[in-house]
């Protein structure tokens, strides 16, 4: 097997780069999401030092390997292999509970993102100096 280039290093990343461009945004935790320690994780993992004890090569197969499970994901490759049965978002004690979930949890991101229109938020220093209420 050939060594790996630099150029196959950077295909790589760049693969990476669009699987998380494509991940879905968390709209209940914008700021502490998936996707932001996805692409923290990528670029550090990719800046870092080989180990002595790993090879390029056997880094990056790792690499594809992962990646690979992650387009997977955003493929919903799994969601369409086992689909959810009717019965199961449906329950027969309580059928409209997870449709009520879903527009409460809706209904709170809205209310949380009209909230946040015009705010700040706690300076620096208040955050560093916030007393337990």
């Amino acid at each position: 097997m050939a060594s790996p280039s630099t150029t196959s290093v950077g295909r790589l990343y760049r693969s990476y780069l669009r699987v998380i461009a494509d991940w879905p945004a968390d709209p209940i935790r914008p700021t502490r999401n998936m996707k932001t320690a996805l692409r923290s994780q990528v670029t550090s993992t990719f800046r870092a030092p080989i180990a002595p004890s790993e090879t390029l090569a056997s880094r990056l197969a790792d690499a594809q390997v992962q990646l690979e499970a992650l387009q997977r994901i955003t493929g919903n490759e799994f969601k369409q292999k086992y689909p959810l049965s009717s019965k199961l978002l449906t329950p027969a004690s309580n059928p409209n509970y997870y449709s009520k979930l879903v527009d409460m949890l809706e209904k709170e991101t809205a209310k949380k993102n009209f909230e946040a229109i015009g705010k700040k938020g706690p300076t620096f220093f208040q955050k560093l100096f916030r007393t337990a209420k």
